[in-house]
């Protein structure tokens, strides 16, 4: 093994032991089974998660069976409480601080009737409290009595629900590539919009099925525009772009949310993060496109000193066209809002079938967070990482782990479903996976064109030239 192959071997081996991990965790985190917390007679603190035997139990049964200390026993209605709004949760009454270890809620979860209250999160001694003698105490995540499992969840899951997902999804693809199309007529591509269609579907398909996840479909869209017009940096700066624009609008769309509901500790940081990163953002097109700027960062310094240096120039020259069509870019980020809109609203819909207890409008803060992680290309398909953000935001707001994985997998595989139909395509058009000699022969084909079509390099020579 050369050191090229070792290089690329040590890559999959991370990728893929980062997404084995990351869901061996989050399948040792779920509930496999229906699960109550109960306050009995005697106890000084309450007993957490007991194993419901009865799959039947809601929040209006008189009695639960559960298993105590591997014995059967039957709890009241009265001996099973709901869970705190979180952690540590502090409330002042009685005139001294006090800490929530459970709660008494009304059947349809939006009322406190009592407070399970400690002098400590860890006890010694709970004692139950009216709620109306905690003023500062506000519902905000109402967890039911019984937290429901995998098994009873996937059981009692409303199929048509997740029919409705599947259905509304393809208008992301009508849309991405009519944007893809778009972005490509400045270029000097003429495509027309049947084919972009097709190449996107190609790129799709191979997103799913390649090691490289959701670049290596990036790279055969730009494969084949570049073998149907001989503009190969352009093609993929085309698809770079793109696909920058669509991150942009979700991260815009993901933080104006999270700002709306900023009075919420995890909406708070997104909305923060996504400021930054938009700030980030336009700062680097400042310094790019701004000559003075790009000599004083040093930016200028580097890009003279990057390998490829024709091709350099032409991502340069590229960047320049888009420039010069304000309008068209911002017509780009504008049309791809309908388009996480449409996830949105699909992950909403998988949340109602898996019987989710979340607020709707959190939807719009989460998912394109849960979205954004799928996109980092350090597992396959965002395996692992796109799991992590998933517990992380929604656990806070009573969705348990086997709710949060049952959710990016509906993600997952409702956008894998419509990638693989790109097969058709693939399997009809001969669209398959360029070898390194058919690579290097595209490449050979691009320079070739350039020196017969000198005007090109002699218009983007000057352009630079005038930039600098």
């Amino acid at each position: 093994m050369n050191e090229k192959q070792a290089l690329k071997f040590g890559r999959f081996l991370v990728r893929w032991g980062i997404a084995v991990i990351g869901i061996g965790w989050v399948i040792s985190q779920m509930s496999w089974h229906d699960h109550v917390w109960a306050f009995l007679p005697g106890q000084n603190m309450p007993t957490k998660d007991l194993t419901l035997t009865d799959w039947a139990a809601d929040e209006s049964s008189d009695a639960y069976h559960v298993i105590l200390s591997g014995q059967p026993l039957v709890l009241l209605h009265d001996e099973v409480i709901n869970q705190p709004d979180r952690d540590n949760l502090r409330v002042f009454g009685n005139g001294k601080v006090n800490f929530v270890v459970g709660v008494d809620l009304s059947a349809d979860l939006k009322q406190a009737r009592r407070l399970l209250v400690a002098d400590k999160p860890d006890g010694p001694l709970a004692r139950w409290e009216p709620a109306s003698d905690f003023p500062n105490y506000q519902i905000t995540v109402p967890h039911p009595r019984v937290q429901i499992g995998v098994l009873r969840m996937l059981r009692e899951a409303n199929i048509r629900y997740i029919f409705a997902a599947l259905a509304i999804f393809p208008l992301t693809i009508l849309i991405t590539s009519l944007r893809w199309h778009e972005l490509l007529k400045p270029l000097d591509i003429r495509l027309t919009l049947g084919r972009t269609f097709v190449l996107n579907m190609v790129g799709m398909f191979y997103n799913t099925i390649m090691p490289l996840g959701s670049t290596g479909g990036d790279l055969l869209k730009a494969y084949y525009v570049r073998k149907q017009t001989h503009h190969g940096t352009r093609a993929v700066m085309s698809v770079a772009v793109d696909r920058v624009i669509g991150l942009l609008a979700l991260i815009i769309l993901g933080g104006t949310m999270a700002a709306l509901q900023r009075h919420i500790p995890r909406c708070r940081q997104v909305a923060i993060a996504s400021a930054g990163i938009i700030a980030l953002t336009a700062f680097a097109m400042i310094v790019f496109y701004v000559p003075a700027l790009r000599r004083l960062s040093g930016l200028e310094f580097i890009l003279k000193r990057l390998p490829l240096q024709k091709q350099v120039h032409n991502a340069i020259e590229t960047m320049h066209i888009y420039a010069r069509r304000p309008l068209l870019v911002l017509g780009a980020l504008i049309v791809s809002f309908p388009v996480h809109m449409v996830v949105i609203t699909a992950a909403q819909l998988c949340g109602i079938a898996f019987g989710f207890h979340l607020s709707p409008f959190y939807y719009w803060m989460a998912v394109p967070v849960i979205v954004l992680a799928s996109a980092i290309p350090i597992s396959p398909q965002g395996a692992g990482v796109m799991e992590y953000f998933a517990i992380k935001l929604l656990e806070p707001q009573g969705v348990t782990v086997g709710q949060a994985f049952a959710l990016t997998m509906s993600i997952r595989l409702t956008q894998i479903f419509w990638n693989l139909t790109g097969g058709i395509f693939v399997l009809r058009g001969g669209y398959h996976k360029p070898s390194q000699s058919e690579q290097k022969l595209a490449e050979e084909e691009d320079e070739k064109s350039e020196i017969e079509n000198p005007k090109s390099e002699i218009r983007m020579t000057n352009q630079i030239r005038m930039n600098q």
